[in-house]
């Protein structure tokens, strides 16, 4: 496997593992930038499930894919380029029916998350 595909997925997989450590850590700090409110233990719950638990899991695929444990590679991050278009296909159909009030998070994020399926793409055609 080429040098550039291990980094594309090792970038992808560090947002996440940060993703996943923030959301384990500060749930609340975590939502509160995106206007919810995580002011329940259920609710923290739900974001350390959610960004937490699933961003740790995320990034430890990620990194069996850049290293290629079992062959792994295509089927992570095809499955996490998936993912990642699914959210950003969900922002445009959420602007597109109410107008966002900002740039950040719905815009913000659904660049972020374009290009990291993107990075996740090339990594899997650069070595087929």
């Amino acid at each position: 496997m080429s040098i550039v595909s291990i980094v594309l997925i090792a970038m992808v997989a560090l947002f996440f593992a940060a993703m996943g450590v923030f959301g384990l850590l500060r749930p609340s700090q975590l939502v509160d930038s995106l206007g919810v409110l995580a002011d329940r233990p259920d609710s923290r719950a739900e974001v350390r499930a959610v960004y937490g638990g699933f961003g740790i899991a995320i990034a430890v695929v990620l990194v069996l894919a850049a290293v290629d444990v079992g062959d792994l590679r295509f089927g992570v991050c095809v499955a996490v380029a998936a993912a990642l278009g699914g959210m950003a296909v969900g922002r445009v159909w959420s602007a597109c029916i109410e107008e966002p009030s900002a740039f950040y998070p719905v815009w913000f994020f659904l660049v972020l998350e374009v290009i990291m399926a993107a990075m996740l793409v090339l990594a899997v055609v650069l070595d087929p």
